[in-house]
């Protein structure tokens, strides 16, 4: 389950199970693997096996909806940030700016609303991430405050944390949790690596797998603030890893050891275009109706670009598999669903279209396969959905 805990490495999957679980009929032979300094490249074509012959295709199915655009207040939501799901199915969902976090059951039945606007113990200033630890627990960053406050599945406080790393800052996208402490996953001030470890008592303890930029190193290094990319801890151990700006790749890591690379041939050949200008003002005065998507600022640094291609969320599915969405351009204005399901190996079973000017942003996934994405369009809501195979 992603955003719950991280489950202990257990021994590798054996070549019997592998071939149990992907089927002999999932074999593609123009699929390639080399070995290039200790690092296995699984090369996949634009398309797998699933895609032709009127082979199974990815569907999706939406069996849920939190949020409307009028009615009961705990049904109303201004800026979801982060949605986060516990070991009983329930739904937490926060908002940055109402600074609470609300409780649902699997049916969508609101429960509880925890927190509230503020600055004292258990109370909130910007809403960043939520994730729920092994003891069922909620635990909440704030962004602005830079701390983190835990919850009972009650919603009782139960503690808020000093500033982390003080001194400096740290904005995580994910945060996993285990027995013995916490593994947040995003960008921290002056470090180049996108996991940071801390125990029980939230002190940071190790750091490591380094970011290494693929195409512009200015914007890629600003931009990690706010789109550190997407990976799920396998249910081997292993941390699989792809970049927001998705360069069609993913990237497998055992015992924080790069091991394997899954490539996937495309016709966008770069996730994103992007001027860098180090006059802030000239970039603030380029007319709206030029063709980009988004403009970021930082000091005394500013881009203006688009994005052909977005990562929104990489998970293992309960059969092993896994599923890569995409944010795929098809114009300014409008932006196409598509998913990338790999056996577990890494060779690609399907490169299939979901759904024509979708904007889902996809954030978690229950232990039994069922995905939770916010989506914006006329007001803020969560979707619940399944994939179908």
């Amino acid at each position: 389950m992603r955003r719950t805990s991280v489950i202990a490495r257990i021994s590798a999957l054996s070549l019997v199970a592998l071939s149990l679980a992907c089927g002999q009929d999932e074999t593609d032979r123009s699929v390639t693997i080399e070995n290039i300094g200790g690092v296995t490249y699984v090369k996949n074509p634009k398309q797998g096996p699933w895609d032709s012959g009127g082979a199974s295709r990815l569907r999706l199915v939406r069996d849920l909806q939190i949020g409307k655009l009028t009615g009961e207040d705990e049904f109303l939501f201004v800026y979801i940030s982060d949605v986060a799901v516990d070991g009983e199915g329930d739904i937490y969902v926060g908002d940055r700016q109402l600074n609470e976090v609300r409780k649902y059951d699997r049916e969508g039945r609101h429960l509880r609303t925890i927190g509230r606007k503020g600055q004292g113990p258990g109370e909130f200033q910007s809403i960043r991430t939520v994730s729920v630890n092994p003891l069922n627990e909620l635990v909440v960053f704030d962004n602005m405050a830079g701390r983190i406050s835990v919850f009972s599945d009650r919603g009782e406080h139960k503690e808020t944390t000093k500033k982390l790393l003080a001194g400096s800052w740290i904005e995580p996208c994910e945060i996993f949790s285990g027995n013995n402490g916490y593994i947040l996953f995003g960008k921290a001030n002056g470090s180049p690596d996108l996991f940071h470890v801390f125990d029980a008592g939230w002190n940071e303890t190790d750091s490591y797998i380094r970011y290494e930029a693929s195409g512009d190193k200015e914007f890629e290094e600003q931009s990690l603030g706010f789109h550190p990319g997407n990976c799920c801890f396998r249910k081997n151990g292993d941390i699989l890893y792809t970049k927001y700006y998705h360069d069609n790749q993913m990237r497998v890591y055992a015992d924080r050891k790069l091991t394997q690379v899954w490539a996937r041939d495309s016709d966008i050949k770069n996730a994103y275009e992007v001027q860098v200008y180090h006059d802030v003002n000239k970039a603030m005065s380029v007319p709206r109706d030029q063709d980009y998507d988004f403009k970021s600022f930082g000091p005394g640094i500013a881009f203006i670009g688009k994005s052909f291609q977005n990562s929104l969320g990489v998970f293992q599915m309960p059969d092993l598999r896994i599923v890569n969405f995409l944010s795929v351009r098809a114009s300014r204005t409008r932006r196409e669903l598509w998913a990338e399901l790999y056996d577990p190996t890494g060779k690609l079973l399907s490169f299939s279209k979901l759904g024509d000017d979708v904007s889902y942003d996809i954030r978690c996934m229950d232990s039994g396969g069922r995905f939770y994405a916010v989506e914006r369009k006329d007001f803020n809501k969560v979707i619940a959905f399944r994939l179908e195979y």
